[in-house]
């Protein structure tokens, strides 16, 4: 799942919880069970042949897609909302970690954490049932919005 939706899910979690390591754990938790979700962006970049190729296009919609999820951030913030500071970023580094450390355990080939990336794939693949972006990238907008919805 894209990060903007993990971040919908950490603002609700801030709106909810009064302690910045509850809202973190309850954020690292919902990565995960967001991750158990079908979500259809397994497959996003399968159209380019070239690993240099779909590794560019891969780091452009993160990009996008991290660009997007602070700028969530900055307008529940500027929305007057009453929030922790300290809450809202407890849940958001626990909905965005697991990504991360998904990302440099790849990155730097940290072998001895391989059974992160292996569990990680593990949740992603745990219905076993995949679907083309065109649908899963409209369900993750549709998520968003409900989840800032709910937060608001």
């Amino acid at each position: 799942m894209f990060i903007t939706p993990h971040t919908s899910v950490a603002i609700w979690i801030s709106t909810r919880v009064g302690d910045p390591l509850l809202a973190f754990v309850f954020g690292v938790v919902s990565h995960f069970i967001l991750d158990i979700i079908p979500h259809g962006d397994d497959n996003i970049a399968d159209h380019k042949k070239e690993k240099k190729e779909k590794l560019i296009y891969l780091m452009r919609i993160a990009f996008v897609d991290v660009f997007l999820a602070c700028l969530l951030l900055y307008f529940f913030i500027s929305s007057g909302s009453p929030v922790d500071y300290w809450v809202l970023f407890g849940a958001v580094l626990g909905a965005w970690l697991p990504d991360f450390a998904w990302i440099t355990i790849e990155m730097l080939k940290l072998h001895t954490l391989y059974w992160y990336v292996f569990y990680h794939g593990k949740l992603h693949n745990f219905f076993n049932w995949q679907y083309s972006p065109v649908y899963g990238v409209p369900f993750q907008i549709f998520f968003t919005l409900l989840m800032l919805r709910f937060s608001l």
